[in-house]
């Protein structure tokens, strides 16, 4: 038999659905049922993105936080509705949607109303042409909601509507249409905004003075300030945001308790990376700062005591040498078995990668030290496999000098901790040795080509030829050796051929090395769309094949340039072409995978990254085309026609093409493409035709 309470959600589900569906047209008062009942249980709010009445959803909404109060609660399901909503409204529909939040606002007993208005004034276009008076409406009429709230004791509610009210001064400010207006920021605040004794006195008051340009009230913030716990969230987020404006003036304990706020926050909601990318970025030293704030972040979170995972007390002050001795007491820590779920174990791997981020770019020796002797504090209270591995990881990018002395203090102990260090230490002398000059003959070079090595060590030995007569003698050999190879079994193929062509370049033999690696490349497929080597695995792998590709034929260029310009220039077209296409594809599934929304923020930036990389890299082949003009003019039109289809995904690329191409090209191709690439042609034509027009 179906269970009661199951039944019941089932029935909710579909009367929400019949309520605020995608073709709903059912009055407003069909919906206020489901919308209450999302609400105040949270069962349903997913099922509230379905609707395409944002606005009556906004209505029905604020009418019901009014009527429930404490007992509605506005999440992200709503807010993102809300968000998309505001943000494509014109300035009537703008005006008409503040007077409505506007007059919920003022009678607002709680935060409901305080988020909704937040959002509206961080997404709608208050700052766009034409806005200047809806503007002025919010700078005049907020300050008196903020009053108010404060007044009641609503202190967090009033904080958190000034904060967007200073950032959307401030944007103005800079950015808005009105700049006549001689009222500096400051100005504005203290008339408006400052008001009471009690919100000069209060820390998070005085966080916002500052952004708003009070400088003389630097001096409160050189003590210890308590924070009280209920303002804790909100400033912890504005903390965040100014990270690099704040770090210099705030005391170093209001610091480290606001970013152990940030922590525990993006900790419980899984988004460390978020963190991670931010603290990377950040424009400021937080070494001493982040240090403290994770080691109570992480005993808060996974409940270690003091005694567990060991803090070092004012280590800034301390010798990297100092800081290493402290390895000893982590080491003599009893193990006892943690359990946990796999949930937190997730979590775990996520904090232990944060910290591997910041130890990667901070650059003082003994902070450094201070977080190795953290990370391998965290191994032994969990003392598992990854972990350790995890750890193994994090010390590998240390310096030299920070691993000698992190061994010499475990010197005498003899644990997972002080076998990794020697382990790691070694491996990195090995890696740090200078590499010798090595002039190898070609009779050693012959016989060990002809002994069965590998394509990657065939590299190393071929690297070590100098004298042009030992490339001379080992040619055939080399020859033989390339012919011999499978085939597109690995990227080091690549790099192969990119190092004959190098060696060989300018040679009397240049052009029949150039022949036997662009031979293989088109046997192994390697340019071919689709087909290349490997990429049916990954996309990474598929990125690194198109790089390999255009850093040999930018490489051929340069080196090879003769045989190309006299002997393979239609075939450098045509493998050129096909790297273009490529490309062309990456980009365009990069895109279609950041606006399926699901990716991670660091991965849609690494996405980002690699198709700026690659938009950059097929342009700068096309320059290298243009220093010859007259040996590839005639050739561009059918590079053109071949990567017409999705011009606009290397556009840089096509149009440094187009005025590669000699001055047939433009008729050539609008009259002789197929109808749907000839289309794309014309609107891509009219494309660079405005942006080649001289701005006088």
């Amino acid at each position: 038999m179906e269970d009661a309470p199951e039944k019941k959600r089932r029935k909710l589900t579909t009367a929400l659905k019949e309520a605020i569906g995608a073709h709903s047209q059912k009055p407003e008062e069909n919906i206020e049922k489901p919308i209450a009942l999302a609400l105040i249980t949270q069962d349903l709010l997913n099922k509230i993105q379905a609707s395409r009445r944002p606005q009556t959803i906004l209505e029905v909404t604020l009418k019901i936080c009014k009527e429930e109060k404490s007992e509605a609660h506005v999440e992200e399901a709503f807010l993102s509705i809300f968000r998309k909503h505001f943000a494509i409204l014109g300035i009537d529909s703008a005006i008409t949607c503040w007077k409505l939040i506007e007059e919920h606002l003022n009678e607002s007993e709680t935060l409901n109303e305080v988020t909704i208005a937040n959002e509206f004034i961080k997404t709608s276009n208050l700052l766009g042409h034409g806005f200047g008076k809806l503007l002025q409406t919010i700078k005049s009429n907020l300050p008196s909601v903020i009053r108010k709230m404060w007044n009641h004791g609503r202190l967090a509610d009033s904080l958190s509507i000034a904060y967007s009210l200073v950032s959307l001064i401030l944007a103005a400010s800079v950015y808005g249409d009105d700049q006549a207006n001689s009222e500096s920021v400051s100005e504005y605040w203290n008339k408006e905004i400052l008001t009471e004794k009690s919100m000069k006195k209060n820390y998070g008051m005085r966080m916002l003075s500052l952004l708003a340009g009070e400088e003389d009230l630097g001096k409160y913030f050189q003590s210890k300030t308590e924070i009280d716990e209920n303002q804790l969230q909100l400033l912890s987020e504005i903390y965040f945001n100014h990270i690099e404006f704040f770090s210099g003036i705030l005391h170093e304990s209001n610091c480290i308790q606001l970013l152990g706020k940030v922590i525990d926050t993006h900790l419980e909601s899984n988004q460390l990376r978020l963190l991670k990318n931010r603290i990377r970025t950040a424009e400021t030293s937080l070494n001493p700062v982040l240090y403290y704030s994770m080691v109570d972040s992480f005993r808060r979170f996974f409940k270690f005591t003091d005694s567990e995972l060991i803090s070092i007390e004012n280590f800034e002050s301390l010798k990297s040498k100092e800081v290493a001795k402290q390895l000893p007491s982590i080491c003599s820590i009893s193990k006892k078995p943690h359990k946990m779920s796999n949930k937190n174990a997730k979590k775990l791997e996520d904090f232990l990668d944060l910290i591997r981020n910041v130890a990667e770019k901070s650059e003082d020796h003994t902070c450094l030290a201070a977080f190795s002797i953290l990370t391998i504090n965290i191994a032994f209270l969990f003392d598992d496999s990854k972990t350790w591995s995890v750890c193994k990881s994090i010390l590998e990018n240390l310096p030299i000098d920070v691993l000698e002395k992190l061994v010499k203090a475990g010197k005498g102990l003899d644990n997972e901790a002080t076998k990794i260090l020697r382990e790691t230490k070694k491996l990195t002398e090995e890696k740090n040795e200078p590499r010798k000059f090595v002039n190898r003959s070609g009779s050693e070079v012959i016989e060990k080509l002809e002994a069965d090595i590998s394509v990657e060590d065939s590299i190393t030995l071929l690297q070590g030829v100098h004298s042009s007569e030992a490339k001379k003698d080992v040619f055939d050999s080399i020859i033989k050796f390339v012919e011999d190879i499978p085939g597109g079994e690995g990227l080091n193929e690549l790099k192969l051929y990119k190092l004959l062509i190098e060696m060989y370049g300018g040679s009397p033999i240049e052009s029949l090395a150039l022949q036997i690696v662009f031979a293989r490349i088109a046997a192994d497929g390697w340019a071919d769309l689709d087909r290349s080597p490997g990429t049916e695995k990954t996309d990474e792998s598929w990125f690194s094949v198109v790089v390999e590709m255009i850093d040999l034929l930018e490489t051929a260029m340069k080196s090879a340039k003769n045989s190309i310009i006299k002997s393979y220039t239609a075939l450098y077209c045509q493998l050129f072409s096909q790297v273009l296409k490529n490309s062309q594809k990456f980009i365009r599934n990069s895109l279609n995978a950041v606006a399926s929304k699901t990716l991670t923020s660091e991965m849609e930036s690494e996405f980002v990254l690699r198709r700026h990389k690659l938009t950059q890299d097929v342009a700068r082949l096309v320059d290298a085309m243009k220093r010859n003009e007259s040996y590839f003019s005639m050739l561009t039109a059918s590079i053109i026609g071949d990567a017409v289809f999705y011009g606009s995904d290397s556009l840089l690329a096509m149009s440094k093409l187009h005025s590669l191409a000699d001055k047939n090209t433009s008729g050539l191709l609008a009259t002789n493409l197929p109808v749907v690439e000839r289309t794309r042609y014309k609107k891509f034509l009219s494309t660079i035709t405005k942006a080649s027009k001289r701005v006088y």
